[in-house]
């Protein structure tokens, strides 16, 4: 191990850095493929994110450990991780401890719930939702009629005579026909549904061929409840091997990971994870994650990564280290454009979206729109007039993809009076023309501008927080007129307008308009939101012309 005090004696070879505090504290590791760089970008760059300053504020020295390759480098990196445990690396450990599913270790066994592995019984899961943990409890309990009690009675309680236990306690099922049903249960739980069907099957014609027909009906309940749970529970991945499903999402200066664990085609727990973003935690998190949990054969992710090759090689020898096998396991970093798998990481996504609270699409309109910000809180203005009469405009508010009707707005317009300089130079222009004054004409853009002036001239007044995004009903037109409103006002928000025969979105300083898929999320939001808007404003037009 070698220490140095300056840049320049950092080697331009592969490795791993350590930084320490004043107390001689290792508080971060890395990894890099050349020393030097890596180790000289954390001091030169100007523009860094706010972990990162605030640990290159607490790094009093710097020591490194050369590797021949970056593999090496990756794996001596978690290997150092784990022995100092640095307060500025990704920390695993604190993971929420779920519950499992134990088959009991009796004569007679049960399905409880247990939050500790022990030595005797079996268990399955972990399962990260407590009511699903439950309707399996109760479903495997009423098809294969699985004992509740704690202790054996010395004759049949309720639950056998309401059909949800096969009586043990009185020998109304043999030792061996109740075990059958146990493994039954337990094939469920593992996702082996066609072991299960074939051995109920056989013995549902046993039966019935001894005319034991109460019996053969049983079976053949249990039968159509499998079935049904396996159309449920499986998702059309057959495969014979074990797959994780990666997905996350970036709000604000947060990073959240949510992991699927996939058996056998069947999902068998869930995990979330938050940490701060920056540049390469992605890498990071499989890398750490991967390094104390199971290495499945694929692992399935929404982008490609930097340095994907790497991660591969890295997971191929940490999963032979872990099991001390010769040869090299397959695992494979898997991007899907489209089918199953690409189905699979959409369902982690919204998973991850309704965890945080946030309406399908939000984050989706984020990134299609290059905002800075996540448009929790949407303004959408529209307006309504009948050959230039019964003039008026509404905007509604949508806060996390829902409608927040206590914020929506009606408008009577008022033009010339909220007019710009310019628009009323226009007007005095036509009046001495001796054409119609503008307030009798059918002005979109003018009656636009409006309503938007005064929407957000009365926000600036009271202080009231802004919206994340406006949106617009029409095209380039009344888009450019609510910009010019805002800019009267000297506000800098963003802004968009949609058009309606084609559905384009147009943008400030784009001349041709954003065409998206409208089977998008984030489309669909933009839509909806207008739709209500367009809804809203038609009542109140009407409403105003029955007055007349």
């Amino acid at each position: 191990m070698q220490r140095s005090k300056t840049l320049k004696n950092f080697p331009h070879k592969p490795g791993c850095y350590l930084y320490k505090d004043k107390s001689n504290q290792v508080i971060y590791i890395g990894k890099a493929k050349d020393l030097q760089k890596r180790i000289s970008q954390y001091f030169q760059k100007k523009e860094l994110d706010p972990k990162t300053k605030l640990l290159v504020s607490k790094i009093a020295d710097v020591e490194f450990i050369t590797t021949n390759n970056e593999v090496e480098a990756l794996l001596l990196e978690q290997s150092l991780i784990h022995q100092y445990q640095p307060k500025y690396n990704i920390d695993l450990r604190g993971d929420i401890r779920y519950a499992y599913i134990k088959v009991t270790n009796e004569k007679f066994p049960r399905l409880i719930t247990s939050r500790k592995i022990e030595k005797h019984g079996k268990y399955y899961g972990p399962y990260t939702e407590g009511s699903a943990r439950r309707m399996i409890l109760k479903t495997l309990g009423d098809i294969f009629k699985i004992r509740t009690c704690s202790q054996m009675p010395k004759k049949v309680c309720l639950q056998y005579h309401i059909g949800r236990c096969s009586g043990p306690c009185q020998g109304f099922i043999t030792e061996a026909d109740y075990l059958a049903n146990i493994k039954n249960a337990e094939r469920l739980l593992k996702g082996e549904t066609r072991e299960i069907l074939n051995d109920i099957t056989r013995r549902m014609k046993e039966s019935s061929a001894k005319q034991q027909y109460e019996l053969a009906k049983n079976y053949r309940d249990q039968i159509v409840a499998v079935k049904l749970i396996e159309e449920r529970q499986k998702i059309d991945v057959p495969k014979n091997f074990d797959q994780d499903i990666l997905n996350w999402l970036v709000v604000g200066n947060k990073i959240y990971f949510q992991l699927f664990n996939i058996d056998k085609g069947v999902i068998t727990s869930r995990h979330k994870f938050e940490f701060q973003n920056y540049l390469g935690v992605v890498e990071d998190f499989i890398k750490q994650y991967y390094s104390i949990n199971f290495i499945p054969r694929e692992i399935i992710i929404p982008s490609k990564l930097e340095e994907q090759d790497l991660i591969v090689k890295y997971l191929q020898e940490t999963k032979a280290k872990k099991f001390t096998v010769s040869y090299m396991p397959r695992v494979d970093l898997t991007v899907p454009q489209k089918g199953e798998k690409a189905e699979l990481l959409k369902l982690v996504k919204n998973n991850l979206e309704i965890t945080l609270g946030l309406e399908p699409g939000i984050l989706d309109l984020q990134q299609k729109l290059g905002l800075s910000v996540l448009p929790k809180v949407i303004e959408f203005f529209d307006i309504s007039t009948l050959q230039g009469k019964y003039n008026v405009g509404a905007m509604i508010q949508m806060v996390n993809g829902r409608f927040n009707k206590n914020e929506y707005r009606k408008f009577k317009i008022r033009w010339p009076s909220f007019a710009s300089a310019s628009a009323k130079a226009t007007a005095d222009k036509k009046a001495s023309e001796g054409k119609k004054d503008l307030t009798e004409q059918q002005n979109d853009t003018a009656m636009m501008f409006e309503i938007v002036l005064r929407r957000y001239y009365r926000l600036v007044k009271e202080k009231g927080k802004m919206p994340d995004l406006i949106v617009i009903d029409g095209g380039k037109g009344q888009l450019n007129a609510a910009i010019k409103a805002l800019a009267e006002l000297k506000l800098n928000l963003n802004i968009c307008s949609l058009a309606k025969r084609e559905e384009e979105i147009y943008l400030p300083h784009k001349e041709s308009p954003l065409k998206l898929d409208q089977k998008q999320a984030g489309i669909k939001l933009l839509i909806k939101g207008r739709d209500e808007d367009h809804r809203f404003v038609i009542r109140y037009h009407r409403s105003l012309r029955k007055l007349k």
